[in-house]
């Protein structure tokens, strides 16, 4: 227990996780974080993508759908619009979802940005649910 810290993952219907970690890596705008007991201050925001979170009992990964991480003290808490456990994804469906996104393409801005959002967590989906 000497080498874990706080972590939570709060949606906003849920905390699909509250725990403690030895180590956790998620998905930000500006690159994959990974992080350790001894942990500075630190407010990032999420992007569409796989979170990991090791422990003493082993390792889970979820998707996660956007959102922001914060670090105060010692306790990480990632505050997402959603996080789904990798064994809830289905493949194909994601592989379908992806599909439909990609079927999507908008040349209005406002739309865009909907769509690109949509390709990102389904390919994400995709391959999560391909390890």
């Amino acid at each position: 227990m000497a080498n874990t810290f706080p972590c939570k993952i709060v949606t906003p219907t849920a905390n699909a996780f509250d725990g403690v970690a030895t180590y956790v890596s998620f998905p930000a705008w500006d690159g994959q974080y990974g992080m350790l007991k001894g942990l500075a201050p630190l407010l990032s925001t999420l992007a569409p993508g796989t979170l990991r979170i090791d422990n003493e009992e082993g390792s889970a990964s979820f998707l996660i759908e956007g959102g922001f991480a914060h670090v105060d003290g010692e306790t990480l808490t990632l505050v997402t619009e959603g996080a789904l456990p990798a064994d809830e994804i289905n493949l194909e469906e994601a592989k379908s979802e992806l599909a439909e996104a990609n079927a999507r393409v908008t040349s209005d801005e406002k739309d865009r940005l909907a769509v690109e959002r949509a390709q990102q967590v389904a390919t994400a989906k995709v391959a999560l649910a391909s390890k």
